[in-house]
């Protein structure tokens, strides 16, 4: 693991074990200008397919830029390649919570879970309600004791489906 700077923390990555020349690659972009850092991205996932870090480091890379539908597709990419890794369906709809061990920190099926959750989160800045909603709710069945943070975001689409319901009436 790399150290931030000065304070000599260890960076997290999301997989347990990360290729060094990807490590590199990751944090050599870290403070890059944009353009700079989404090429190096995108040349990494040609050259390294397989590796589920660089497709979450895209997908939160176009979410930050507010690239939304990028995001999305980015998202969607990990959760297929996190459930081939994890061994589980890529159709989240089909899963349950005994399907897998979700709890394994830096594991695919934790990995899949955060995905999931991005992929929510991505739904609600696009103002996809109830897309959203069906998302943030299988992660809630997913992970009930809310491990990976959706529950907040879950209420978040609750609310807004509510005050959109009544607005209506």
């Amino acid at each position: 693991m790399s150290s931030i700077a000065a304070l000599n923390i260890p960076e997290s990555y999301f997989s347990r074990t990360l290729p060094e020349e990807v490590q590199t690659v990751l944090d050599g972009i870290r403070y890059a200008h944009p353009e700079v850092k989404e090429a190096a991205l995108i040349s990494a996932l040609k050259r390294w397919p397989e590796v589920l870090d660089i497709h979450i480091s895209l997908y939160k890379f176009y979410f930050r830029c507010g690239r939304y539908a990028e995001a999305e597709w980015g998202a969607w990419k990990a959760l297929s390649m996190a459930a081939r890794q994890a061994g589980i369906s890529h159709n989240y709809r089909r899963l349950h919570v005994h399907s897998t061990d979700w709890s394994t920190a830096n594991e695919p099926a934790r990995q899949f879970l955060f995905s999931l959750k991005a992929l929510g989160v991505i739904r609600l800045r696009r103002q996809k309600l109830a897309d959203a909603q069906r998302v943030l709710t299988k992660l809630m069945e997913l992970d009930p004791n809310d491990e990976v943070g959706g529950g907040s975001y879950f209420q978040i689409a609750e609310k807004l489906i509510a005050v959109l319901s009544e607005m209506d009436d």
